[in-house]
């Protein structure tokens, strides 16, 4: 492939992961009500996710540093979204669990997310039908 085309490729698909990105986002802090930040929710779902995991591995999948996830996890914390246990073999590790009231709220944001990417893609197979359709 000449190295024009693949510039325009790479191009044409940082322009739509951006653009999903940024539309994904606002949308996803749109449904949240202000209930959760968005990283609180992505937080939320990984904890929800990988149920005993650390602090050290949520800093390590945000892409930030303990702190951050420390001051995350205490907001969550107050909100009864989680709880935390200390290893029993070494007290200093603190494992990370959702609560049933944070898996409730996992559940309705994991259906309104859902719900939004569904009638995004069954816009798309509708454009995609249109465009075979005017092809024939």
């Amino acid at each position: 492939m000449e190295q024009n085309k693949i510039a325009q490729l790479i191009q044409r698909y940082a322009d739509v992961y951006l653009w999903m990105e940024k539309k994904v986002s606002s949308m996803i802090t749109e449904k949240l009500d202000k209930e959760l930040t968005l990283d609180q929710y992505y937080s939320l779902r990984y904890i929800n996710l990988h149920p005993g995991c650390t602090s050290t591995d949520l800093a390590y999948v945000c892409n930030v540093n303990k702190s951050a996830v420390t001051s995350m996890t205490n907001r969550l914390f107050t909100k009864n979204y989680i709880f935390r246990e200390h290893d029993q073999a070494d007290r200093r590790n603190v494992h990370l669990y959702v609560t049933p009231e944070g898996k409730e709220v996992v559940s309705r944001m994991e259906k309104q997310l859902q719900d939004l990417v569904r009638s995004y893609f069954e816009k798309l197979e509708e454009k995609r039908n249109g465009i075979i359709y005017s092809n024939i």
